[in-house]
């Protein structure tokens, strides 16, 4: 029994990116993303990031 527990943790645990490379396509899609949202929000600093990152985890954690 402890056996299959054992197999089924290592099955939990591995990351199913690992082996992941995107190719040209995703990595193009990507970068237009990011151009566009860059253009469309240009005042946006790492500040506002880590506000908005705690406030999601504030939210996270009271179940909203």
């Amino acid at each position: 029994m402890d056996k299959s527990k054992n197999i089924a943790s290592e099955q939990e645990e591995k990351d199913a990116y690992e082996d992941y490379e995107p190719d040209w396509k995703d990595l193009q899609a990507h970068e237009e993303a990011l151009a566009e949202w860059k253009k469309n929000n240009p005042n946006w600093t790492d500040e506002d990031a880590a506000s908005y990152y705690a406030q999601i985890q504030s939210d996270i954690k009271r179940g909203k």
